[in-house]
């Protein structure tokens, strides 16, 4: 287990935290919850430090400002007992992941969990379970899941983490306490990753904004990488390469040619129009995501108007809740890329 797997190790998420250990304190720990929202912005580290807290020998109170500063300081894992360092180590006997075999998870899989979930735990009061992408199931898997949430044994927790809660069966959703976690803001990351990695605040605020607030890409990435690979996704984006079909259904060959680019390449995009409208609608460049290069989001800005900006956002919005695991990548993103070149191209066709 991480060490970064702490509540006062863990930027941002203020909320999920105080109401994760409020659970813990209270004795209302739920049988199952959901923690959704945007893939690597800390999900998987919350619910590990969820659980070490909850397992904890001797918890104790956190600061204050690790959990958004106000209130009573909320509980925090010791990191010292035999549980803490058990789960550390990944040994605990009452703690279990499930993770895809390849892309999917299987029935056989899900069996495990159930035949593990039967017994009672080991050592402490309660068995814990982390389903990590667990939108991943195959309908056999998710149907036969289920089942085990319809009839959860007291002694036991699930957590499902997922960053595409719609592609999960409605069934599964209503039967578990949701937790949304969103990428922290740049004020929040910023001076983490300055502690961190050793930076000066120049580089920490432009590596937190490429990296979306997505912690596990910042803690790692190297800031002019993912400049690159923006200016890359962006490039796309240019009235030439738009104007030119040949170039336009070339660029999903590279841009979609897997479901992590893929969704690399609409949040980029995504993130791109944002700053198109904040530019429409305010001259604070302080809001700006992508602050490096205002006059590049200022032509676009003047070039096309409103309407296709949200249009296109709405568009992007629901192919991704149209779950584009199972669907073709490549023509994902040229429905994107067409939409945007109506945009762009109809400023220069005669009579516009």
């Amino acid at each position: 287990m991480p060490p970064e797997a702490s509540f006062e190790k863990i930027v941002g998420h203020a909320h999920a935290k105080a109401v994760l250990t409020a659970a813990i304190g209270g004795g209302r720990i739920a049988h199952a919850y959901l923690f959704h929202g945007e893939a690597r912005i800390g999900k998987f580290l919350t619910a590990l430090a969820f659980v070490k807290t909850a397992l904890c020998d001797r918890r104790k109170s956190g600061t204050s400002s690790a959990f958004g500063g106000s209130g009573r300081p909320p509980l925090t894992a010791c990191d010292q007992c035999s549980s803490c360092r058990a789960v550390e180590s990944g040994s605990h006997p009452d703690v279990h992941f499930v993770r895809p075999d390849g892309t999917q998870i299987k029935i056989g899989q899900i069996r495990e969990l159930q035949n593990a979930i039967a017994y009672k735990p080991l050592i402490g009061s309660r068995k814990w379970f982390l389903i990590d992408d667990a939108d991943a199931m195959n309908p056999e898997a998710a149907n036969s899941f289920l089942k085990t949430l319809e009839e959860p044994p007291d002694h036991s927790t699930l957590i499902l983490i997922t960053a595409r809660p719609q592609a999960l069966l409605p069934t599964v959703l209503s039967r578990c306490q949701a937790v949304r976690f969103s990428p922290p803001p740049p004020d929040e990351l910023s001076p983490w990753l300055q502690q961190r990695r050793g930076i000066g605040s120049g580089e920490a605020r432009l590596l937190s904004t490429l990296a979306m607030g997505k912690i596990g890409i910042a803690a790692e990435a190297d800031a002019a990488e993912l400049k690159l690979e923006r200016d890359r996704i962006l490039a796309a984006l240019s009235k030439e390469q738009l104007e030119d079909l040949a170039e336009l259904f070339s660029r999903p060959d590279e841009l979609a040619d897997s479901q992590e680019q893929l969704y690399k390449t609409l949040d980029t995009i995504e993130i791109w129009l944002r700053d198109v409208l904040i530019f429409q609608h305010t001259t604070e460049p302080s809001l700006l995501i992508n602050r490096d290069i205002p006059d590049r989001i200022s032509d676009w800005g003047r070039a096309v108007p409103t309407d296709y900006v949200l249009e296109t956002l709405t568009l992007i919005h629901l192919l991704k809740r149209a779950a584009p695991r199972n669907l073709n990548h490549a023509l994902v993103l040229e429905t994107v890329l067409l939409k945007l070149r109506d945009a762009v191209v109809r400023e220069s066709a005669p009579g516009s």
